[in-house]
């Protein structure tokens, strides 16, 4: 275990920085094209919405082309062998109350749902997944915000986001021209690859949980990644761009 880490941390790790260019972290670079960021996430958790919204907030900042990929999150965990941290006792005595001061420091109408294991381990969250994953193919300039409509209604409504007149008013609340036509495609054979594909696409780049960024570095073009909604400040001076805080200006 000890020598492990010891190569880790003495060889691999400085190899793998040398082997990229040193690393090239933190350095500002000049913003002459949007950077490729792409986010995967599932409205069963909180703190894949906390991560969404403030990434929302940088892409005109730091001229992110921010790419949204709704996946399966049950099916991460699974795969790669990761628990909610609600099964640990020490985290989950620490959780509801770590969830609502995200959502007040980020300025979000978060509030807990009645039955969180009726909610999250019973319902699921599939047919949104599937409804999102068929806006992502037909309507992606609405899939943003039907997103964000989805987070509402599950963590400041505490609405049945499997019911599909529910589905459907999370589509035609973000302006989809026909939300019917979308539930129906939700239901076909494309909708259900496309969030197969995103799920696919996170695990292949080693995602454990949500939400979970990529973006590529401006100097070297490695695929950085990052878990946790506390990471876009790392993201951005990973990119050279400056965090100024949860509310960022957007001139």
């Amino acid at each position: 275990f000890f020598f492990f880490f010891f190569f880790f941390f003495s060889v691999y790790w400085p190899r793998e920085l040398n082997k990229n260019g040193g690393g090239g972290y933190g350095k500002q670079h000049q913003n002459t094209k949007k950077e490729h960021a792409l986010i995967f996430y599932d409205i069963l958790s909180p703190y894949a919405w906390f991560g969404f919204e403030s990434l929302c907030r940088y892409q005109k900042p730091w001229n992110l082309d921010l790419q949204l990929r709704p996946m399966n999150l049950g099916k991460i965990m699974k795969e790669s062998g990761n628990t909610p941290p609600g099964m640990n006792p020490s985290k989950g005595s620490m959780l509801a109350r770590d969830v609502q001061r995200a959502g007040e420091m980020m300025g979000l109408p978060y509030k807990p749902v009645a039955n969180f294991a009726q909610t999250v381990f019973i319902r699921g969250s599939l047919p949104t997944l599937k409804a999102l994953a068929a806006c992502q193919i037909h309507h992606p300039d609405c899939l943003e915000e039907m997103t964000r409509q989805a987070w509402l209604g599950l963590y400041s409504r505490d609405i049945d986001i499997t019911d599909s007149d529910n589905v459907r008013s999370f589509a035609a609340a973000a302006g989809v021209p026909d939300p019917e036509g979308l539930f129906e495609l939700s239901r076909g054979d494309e909708a259900r690859q496309q969030l197969i594909d995103n799920t696919t696409e996170a695990l292949e780049s080693k995602c454990f949980g949500a939400p979970w960024y990529t973006v590529e570095h401006p100097v070297t073009g490695r695929r950085e990644k990052f878990f946790g909604h506390d990471r876009v400040e790392m993201l951005g001076w990973v990119i050279g761009q400056e965090y100024k805080g949860h509310n960022p200006p957007q001139e």
